[in-house]
């Protein structure tokens, strides 16, 4: 069962500009099963209740109770239980001795940045704590989920909700139904509640990646999410690091809250060795193209070639032209010594085309390097995120990249070959999105964007295409599909690109 546990009006809160009957058809609309008002100060009676039920026209099955919001020495509580309404500063210990079977929350614990003491989080006089709330931002409301594994303490979640569109967004889950505000009661004293959120662990060699979405899905997406990822690896960690200042490099020069963006970076954490990001609203272009009409993908997948160029324009720096070069040459090695080590039957064709490869990568860097610029790396539609800000309105898309952890300095046509790579082997079983969204148009819409490329970008593009399709059969082997058809596909395909570029 969940409820809204924390919402105010304007009949009763003068910081509120929402009416009572929206807040509450708000709510339902959110797909609650409940909501209780919590005024400052102030306790709905009874028949200010029934008057709101039949004007807000709810059915019988939706719950409308009320608690309140107290001014305490250690902050703002949630009172539920008591009919009596509490108004002024009281202490902690005075509403418990006169209230002493009422449920005492301690509201937004974690707001501006406050980190409270043990002895503050684990007081007995308190029965919980509101970790989620819309009025703490991202990093506060992930130290609250922190506090809560760590202290194991009774935890509810709400929207603090002053206004309309954030009513019913953060509910608390209840376990088992409840009628009154007595049940309420008793099913937070005996921790049966929960904050309504999805919390999924991920694990890698050296990484541990948790994705945190907190409260329910609306209209318009207030919903909290993070990527938290905690590097076990030192060598992992200072890359990570690298990653992550470059993202805000990134972020910071127009790719927020835009058409275009990167994810937010709220913490970094040198200590803890831990990363916490803004989770990116939506679907991977790769999935998002496998539903949408061709008309509607053909604008994301334009709208990802814009987003490539205008990266290439900042003309940003990560790392040397020397290290990409030393890297490619160790890449290169990397790729033989798998076929090599695996017996491979397309060794001889696939040591011809790195020799190939390998050698106009060394012409083409000794006479571009100095107009390297910062590339992403690892441009392909599982890391590209197609989004809305309002679930209903087409004209607040946004396309968000992820992922920078390949980030180098290479020409420009390095990321188009390898999107174009990527999105071939991605789309290999589906030849009618192949046609739908053909590589001319990426690179007619990259082009027009772009500042620079060159009379020779297009020989170029074909290039790290064939230099992509390498970094391919090098993880097809990886997998234990070394002779498959896949394998076959990409050397066939690898040598019609040398033919072209001889």
């Amino acid at each position: 069962m969940l409820l809204e546990m924390h919402c105010h009006t304007n009949r009763h809160s003068t910081c509120s500009v929402v009416d009572p009957v929206t807040l509450i058809k708000q709510i339902v609309m959110m797909n609650l099963q409940g909501a209780i008002i919590t005024e400052h100060g102030y306790v709905w009676t009874e028949d200010e209740i029934k008057d709101l039920r039949l004007r807000a026209e709810v059915n019988n099955t939706f719950l409308i109770l009320a608690g309140q919001e107290v001014e305490t020495g250690l902050g703002h509580v949630l009172v539920y239980g008591p009919s009596q309404s509490i108004s002024g500063l009281v202490s902690l210990e005075d509403l418990r001795k006169k209230f002493p079977n009422a449920a005492l929350v301690w509201a937004h614990p974690f707001r501006r940045g406050r980190i409270p003491a043990k002895e503050d989080i684990t007081n007995p006089v308190l029965d919980g704590l509101e970790i989620f709330s819309m009025n703490q931002n991202l990093n506060e409301n992930y130290l609250g989920l922190e506090q809560w594994h760590k202290f194991k303490f009774t935890a509810l979640s709400g929207s603090d909700a002053h206004e309309q569109a954030k009513a019913g967004v953060f509910p608390t889950q209840f376990d088992h139904p409840v009628i009154t505000i007595e049940d309420v009661v008793s099913e937070i004293k005996h921790s049966r509640c929960r904050p309504f959120f999805k919390e999924i662990p991920k694990s890698g060699s050296n990484v541990t990646v948790t994705e945190i979405t907190i409260g329910t899905k609306g209209a318009d997406e207030w919903r909290n999410r993070l990527i938290v990822r905690n590097i076990n690896d030192r060598k992992d960690w200072d890359k990570t690091k690298k990653s992550v200042e470059l993202t805000k490099q990134i972020y910071d020069s127009g790719f927020k809250e835009s058409v275009f963006r990167v994810p937010k970076i709220i913490e970094e954490n040198e200590k803890e060795r831990l990363i916490i990001e803004e989770g990116q609203r939506g679907k991977s272009l790769y999935d998002v193209l496998l539903k949408v009409a061709p008309k509607t993908g053909l604008k994301y997948f334009e709208l990802s070639a814009v987003w490539l160029a205008r990266l290439h324009n900042l003309k940003l720096e990560a790392g040397t032209a020397q290290a990409t070069i030393s890297k490619e040459q160790k890449r290169f090695e990397s790729y033989l010594k798998h076929f090599i080590e695996t017996g491979n039957p397309y060794i001889d064709k696939a040591k011809s085309l790195i020799d190939f490869v390998r050698r106009e990568e060394e012409k083409l860097f000794e006479s571009e390097k100095k107009s390297f610029v910062c590339s992403h790396g690892d441009f392909h539609p599982k890391n590209i995120i197609v989004g809305q800000d309002k679930a209903h309105d087409p004209e607040t898309v946004f396309v968000s990249v992820i992922d920078f952890g390949s980030s180098m300095m290479l020409p420009t046509a390095f990321d188009v070959g390898y999107f174009l790579s990527q999105f071939c082997n991605q789309f290999d079983a589906h030849p009618e999105l192949l046609k739908n969204y053909n590589e001319k148009m990426f690179v007619d819409a990259y082009i027009k964007e772009a500042k620079e490329t060159g009379g020779e970008f297009i020989a170029q593009v074909k290039l790290f295409k064939l230099r992509a399709n390498l970094s391919i059969a090098s993880f097809l082997i990886s997998v234990g599909k070394g002779e498959s058809k896949d394998m076959e596909r990409i050397i066939q395909k690898s040598i019609e690109l040398k033919k072209e570029l001889l």
